[in-house]
This record gives C-alpha cells, structure tokens and sequence, in this order.
C-alpha cells in the first residue's frame, strides 16, 4: 500500500471513529435513527457518499480498490449502509437517461442527484403491486392537460432504516418514490414521485422497521420531467443495471460481513442442532473455505503493484466472488432456518424475510425486488434482458 493510500486509510478510519458510535452506545431507544441520520449528513458533507463517481457527475473519481476498502471499513465499523436504494439504483438510473444538458428533464434530473449524493432525501422503489392485486389494478400513468396523472397502488421497497416507531418526521423516511406504471402504449413507465404531493398516501407495513411501504396514488400530478423517458423493456434493462451503470455502485459485500454471517449461521447451527445439521455443517465448511479464498483475492486486489504482481488484480474479480458466496450463503440460510434468516450481523435489527444482505445494505433487496418482477403481473426476467444486453439481441434479431 502507497503511502498516499495508506494516509487516506488512517483518515477514513478517523472519520469513521468520529462520526459514528461504538455499539453499546446504540442501544437505548431511538439511538441508532439518531446516529444514522448523523452519519447520512456528515458523509454527504464530507463528499464520501459518492466519492466513487467521475469527477464529472461531482464524484472524486476514486480508483475502484479504494472504493471497495472504503466500503470494507464501513462495513467493520457496522455503520449504515453506504449502498442505499438511491445510490445503488435511482442514481445509475438518472445518469442512463442523460437528457440534453438544457432540458427541463436534465435540470430535475442534475438535481435529484445532488439531493442523493447529499443524503437530502431517502427513496423507496414502487415495483411491486400489492400482494393479492388483480392485474386489472395496475398503478397506471395517463396523460393530462398539464402533464401526466398517476393511479394506483405499489408495494414500495425501502432501506430498512427506520426504527420500531417508524416515525414520518424523521430524515430517514423516505422524501421521493420511483414508481413503475403503465402508459397507455401499455409500456412501463418510470415516475419520480414527491413523498409529499398532493394525492400520495405512503404507510409503513407494520413490524417491517421501513423495509416495505404501501404507497396509494390518487390523481396525483406529475410534470412532464417526472417521467422519465425510458420505456418498455428499455426501462426494466436499464432498472437490472448494465455494465456501465454497476460501475457506478459501490460494491455491497466484502469478506469482512461475509465472515460476520458465516459466523452467525455456524453458532446457530450448532446451538440448534437437528437432522440436517451435519449435512449442513459440511456445507458451511466449504463456504468457510470459499472465503478464504476471497480473503485471499483481496489481499492480493488492495496491494499495491509490485515486481512480484506487476498486474492489479481487477476488483470486479472481488466482486463476482463476493456475489458468488452471497448467493451461498442465502442458500444455507433457507436451508437451515426456511422462511426467515438470521438476525442482521450487527444485531441491532429484527429478523428479515429471506436471506438477508451480509452488507446490510439494499443492493441484495433490489435484486430480490426485481426478481420478484417475473412472478408479477410485469412479465419479464431481468436475466432474460441481460442475456440480450450482453449477446447483443435485439427483438428483431432475437
């Protein structure tokens, strides 16, 4: 490690140590909202929330193995999730658009992403329609006299930052809502959403601590630059994430939380045992020695380049291992516990239906959420529209 990174390091764990608590300062009610909406604004000060991104969207442009330690170390310190559903989905969704730089729709748009990188205002996705919606109750988008009217009902996927209270004046409630509706070319539409406006009922779903909210439109009025112009099929791709636009998100699991999960899902195996736990044991050890391996990636990714490893290791690498012991673990979550995981590794939340994100954050969620897509009235298969993103197939060749 340079000595230039090695002094970015030790200011980074400073400003971690200073800004946010030990864990045993978090415990008394309401301790960890108060933090976090602390911990949201200093990092918005300080210009680290998007300090990943070009320096011409108003990032600092940091290398991608900087980007990744720095998300190690929060991840450490147990801090909130860096990753949330704006800066892992709303933001990469925005810069794809890319209107002309003097367009109404390009000024909302510059906007809405300085409110992000601030933490100005926390989002939450309306993808889903409610559970037991019939398909004829599609939230839908209509044009009007002054712009566009959006109806209907969602099933809203948030952070998961709110305490038991789920108080709506907190700053961790959410201020806007994408919202997918349906056009009246019966093509899916993208709407930015005002938590505020006139016509918007958002409640959170109870015990849910702002996961998921239901969000009710009636009437509500949007400007011509609150739709965004994706449409169709264009619009889901581009909702899935490309290439371009991953580049863009931090990475949302590194070997530290992995091993704090591995952990977790090994003392409970053995604290409840039961006809599966020997099978699953065996499992659980070679996951142990997956991220050995990736410890080892990592290792090898954050070093500087030597005459011994004259290359860098490219940390997408790290990333696709990250994913691929993700994925492993959630398997053996179901497998050992079904329906519900266990508690997130910093054990300040309840139980989380499904296996949970070891990050914490919301990038594992948005997939969940998106995935969901193709069991819903939506039907599409993001792995599907990637395929052909890749394979370069368009519906006419294809």
């Amino acid at each position: 490690m340079s000595s230039k990174d090695t002094d970015w390091e030790q200011q980074a764990q400073a400003f971690i140590a200073e800004h946010w608590p030990q864990p045993e300062a978090l415990v008394q009610p309401g301790a960890y909202q108060r933090a976090s909406e602390h911990w949201y604004r200093v990092l918005g000060e300080q210009g680290w929330s998007v300090a990943h991104w070009p320096q011409t969207l108003g990032g600092s442009s940091w290398p991608s193995a900087r980007a990744y330690r720095w998300q190690m170390l929060c991840q450490q310190a147990q801090t909130p999730p860096i990753n949330t559903l704006a800066l892992a989905v709303i933001a990469p969704l925005l810069m794809a658009v890319a209107p002309s730089p003097v367009s109404p729709a390009r000024q909302h748009s510059d906007v809405l992403l300085s409110e992000i990188a601030c933490f100005d205002a926390h989002w939450c996705l309306g993808l889903l329609e409610p559970i037991a919606a019939r398909a004829e109750e599609l939230t839908r988008v209509s044009a009007s006299s002054q712009g566009f009217v959006l109806n209907g009902s969602k099933r809203a996927l948030g952070d998961g930052l709110l305490g038991p209270a789920e108080q709506t004046g907190n700053g961790l409630w959410p201020k806007r809502i994408l919202c997918l509706a349906m056009d009246a070319q019966s093509q899916w539409r993208a709407c930015v959403v005002p938590a505020d406006r006139a016509g918007v009922t958002l409640a959170a779903v109870p015990n849910q601590q702002g996961r998921w909210f239901h969000v009710a439109f009636d009437e509500v009025a949007l400007a011509a630059e609150e739709l965004l112009p994706l449409a169709g099929e264009e619009l889901l791709s581009a909702l899935a994430g490309t290439a371009d636009q991953r580049s863009l998100v931090l990475p949302s699991a590194s070997s530290h939380a992995l091993g704090v999960q591995l952990e977790l899902l090994k003392r409970e195996l053995l604290a409840n045992p039961h006809e599966d736990t020997d099978a699953l044991l065996s499992q659980l050890h070679e996951a142990e020695i997956a991220l050995a391996g990736l410890r080892a990636l990592e290792t090898r990714a954050l070093a500087p380049v030597s005459p011994q490893f004259p290359q860098a290791l490219p940390v997408a690498m790290l990333n696709v291992k990250s994913q691929e012991l993700e994925r492993q673990i959630g398997s053996l979550q179901l497998a050992s516990f079904g329906y519900y995981a266990l508690p997130s590794s910093d054990g300040l939340r309840d139980h989380n239906q499904s296996p949970i994100n070891p990050g914490g954050d919301s990038a594992g969620l948005v997939g969940q959420a998106l995935s969901a897509l193709a069991s819903s009235a939506y039907g599409w298969n993001p792995r599907d529209i990637l395929a052909k993103h890749w394979l370069q197939l368009d519906d006419e060749k294809s």
